[in-house]
């Protein structure tokens, strides 16, 4: 039933790899890799609890089955990973995940583990995995197959490293723990459960374009987290599960179809109807919608849910059932930046649908200005955002979800309005804008093409087509190596050379900033560590592909790289392709994932792009881009207004001289 396949750990004391030895005495550790036929595994999950349609169910829902099987599988063996005692031997071997596995600082000389699980109260490993439901590179399910990568650990007592231990044995300590990993797996109506939700997710998400909106919040949703560094829920009470405003036009139900998955999801605000599945709540339409409120009443808590809305959830989370379209992208300012007052330029370049921004961690001038300032400051080179977001979905398509509380102005562009009083949402559309018909004497025309709150888009804002061409001081991208930064923030791409050996950070100089990522401002990286480190592989993916398809801009070499990943074998189909070109046959991207941070967690394209964007040193060149006709006809039309404009004021200011 399980395929074993043990695999060389480079940091290991012993100096043969076990794929050519008998005796694994010597080692101090390895890596194994099992595998198993997926009917087979499931079969053998079935017998705890059988549901005549599991299997059924599980073609049924494709991929989504096959990710979400992957992560319960993960959470099970976070729980039972523990130690073994080898026949006839006082050998302890313990099995753990990649990730749980870390060197001591001296590599070379002690390769001695450390176990990093850090317990709850509850006494459970798997409470401290963030709740999504991401793609891993460890644990994975294909069409056909699980696969289930591991580490060994072995601590040999006085005397032992004379006795033989065999393969045999190792596979005996294997097969036991897969035994018992296996049974602590949730009953098969279980799985179907968190299948369910997750296919339910998709199913939500999906649908958000059919309706016009670009976010749903649904009821009896528990929003706020236990504390703000937790991912887990707040206790209800105190926490208020979250209720859409009646009598309004934001209260939606969506209905969809999720097959025979239907009967094993529960919650408040579901109603089931055969295989259609009815959820009632908030949708957020697309256009510019603004949540406002006091301070500490929940607005920055709402667009967190939204912006977690882009990832499915596990069954539990509170807000498994508040989805956001996949395109929507968290902007922010970012001090000390390579490059600024470029992410709203990024977001188009990306093809992004929605723009999440709170007014707490946003730059003042990028938000608004007022009629004072301007009146004072009349050269400004930055132009806030509430000039144009109105511009930026009619032009683009791309909607503004903005957490407004203390400028007054943006009352004037909404489509629409939730307002939160001690996390209660009320629709205030419609007093918002009275509030700005009233106020209505400070909007002005701006150079003769309309009110300055709603300015068309301008072309000159749309960014060019542009491909990566390389880095500063990086000659050689098939001999880059990746190291995390400042507790998980950054990122370092550097160049090493052959005779650099086992040391990644040879020759690396930290006083050279050169192809440092630093990441630590986007609000999006829910996977931590391994997804930050997956964005790195995944931009020398990029940088590497570009040299040889110099025609492709960014957009399309992103669209290839997901291609590759969707369709030969996940994350690590990318990172065998780039070890494989690796100069060092034993240090390789892969020996950096593995030694670094045990596993990568596929990102979205958005943060592969941010990632890409912001390596210090990083170089493009435009590509050729076609002429937009219909901006070039607003262009002349807008500056025709302006010279009429300017010839009448000049006109009236003659006849006041010949008076």
């Amino acid at each position: 039933m399980w395929s074993i396949t043990f695999k060389e750990d480079a940091l290991s004391l012993g100096d043969t790899p076990p794929e050519k030895l008998s005796d694994f005495s010597s080692l101090d550790s390895c890596l194994v890799k099992v595998s198993v036929s997926l009917d087979s595994f499931l079969n053998e999950v079935n017998k705890k609890k059988h549901e005549p349609e599991f299997l059924d169910l599980f073609q049924y829902a494709g991929k989504v089955a096959r990710v979400t099987l992957a992560h319960l599988v993960v959470l099970s063996i976070y729980d039972t990973a523990r130690s073994f005692i080898i026949d006839n031997t006082d050998t302890t071997c313990t099995v753990e995940p990649l990730s749980l596995m870390r060197q001591a600082s001296d590599k070379r000389k002690q390769a001695k583990r450390r176990k990093l699980r850090r317990l709850d109260s509850s006494g459970s490993a798997s409470n401290n995995i963030p709740p999504f439901i991401f793609e891993r590179s460890d644990i994975w399910c294909d069409a056909k197959h699980l696969h289930i990568s591991l580490a060994l650990i072995f601590d040999h007592q006085k005397g032992d490293r004379n006795k033989t231990i065999t393969q045999n044995h190792i596979e005996a300590v294997i097969l036991d723990y897969m035994k018992e990993m296996t049974k602590s797996l949730p009953s098969s109506s279980d799985i179907l459960a968190h299948i369910g939700c997750v296919l339910l997710q998709n199913k939500l998400r999906e649908s958000l374009q059919s309706n016009d909106a670009i976010a749903f919040l649904a009821d009896g949703s528990i929003i706020p987290r236990k504390s703000g560094v937790s991912f887990a829920p707040m206790k209800s009470p105190p926490a208020i599960p979250f209720l859409a405003p009646q009598d309004s036009k934001l209260s939606q139900s969506l209905c969809v179809d999720v097959g025979g998955f239907a009967k094993y999801l529960k919650h408040d605000s579901i109603q089931v109807n055969s295989n259609l599945v009815t959820v009632s709540g908030l949708l957020v339409p697309k256009g510019v919608t603004l949540i406002v409120g006091g301070g500490y009443h929940g607005k920055s808590t709402m667009l967190r849910a939204i912006m977690c809305g882009v990832y499915d959830k596990i069954l539990g989370d509170g807000r498994e059932f508040c989805v956001t379209d996949i395109g929507a992208v968290s902007v922010r300012a970012e001090d000390g930046r390579y490059v600024n007052n470029t992410n709203v330029a990024e977001s188009i370049e990306m093809k992004a649908t929605a723009l999440l921004v709170d007014e707490d961690v946003s730059a003042a001038n990028f938000m608004s200005r007022d009629g004072k300032m301007r009146a004072l400051v009349m050269d400004e080179s930055i132009t806030p955002l509430i000039y144009r977001v109105n511009g930026l979905y009619s032009k683009h398509g791309i909607s503004s979800i903005v957490v407004v509380g203390g400028v007054g102005d943006w009352l004037d562009v909404p489509n629409a309005v939730i307002k939160l009083d001690r996390y209660v949402a009320s629709d205030a559309l419609a007093k918002a804008q009275s509030i700005s018909r009233q106020f209505s004497h400070h909007q002005v025309q701006y150079a003769g093409r309309g009110t300055v709150h709603r300015l068309q888009w301008d072309s000159d804002g749309t960014p060019c087509r542009r491909r990566p061409v390389g880095v500063e001081s990086i000659t050689d991208f098939k001999s880059c190596r990746l190291d995390i930064l400042d507790g998980g923030k950054k990122l370092s791409i550097h160049q090493v050379e052959e005779e650099d050996g086992d040391d990644s950070m040879n020759g690396y100089d930290s006083d050279d900033d050169t192809g440092i990522i630093d990441m630590s401002r986007s609000e999006q990286l829910f996977g931590g560590n391994h997804q930050l480190f997956a964005c790195g592989i995944c931009c020398l993916w990029i940088l590497i592909k570009s040299q040889e398809k110099p025609e492709l801009d960014l957009v399309e070499l992103v669209n290839d790289l997901e291609k590759g990943i969707d369709n030969e074998g996940g994350m690590m189909a990318i990172v065998e392709s780039l070890s494989s070109s690796s100069l060092s046959s034993h240090f390789n991207i892969h020996s950096d994932v593995i030694h670094s941070i045990g596993h990568i967690v596929r990102p979205r394209r958005y943060e592969i792009l941010q990632a890409l964007t912001r390596i210090r040193g990083i170089k493009f060149e435009h590509l050729p881009t076609e002429v937009d006709e219909e901006d070039l006809r607003i262009k002349k039309e807008a500056e025709e207004r302006k010279r009429m404009l300017a010839e009448l004021w000049a006109n009236r200011r003659n006849k006041k001289m010949s008076v």
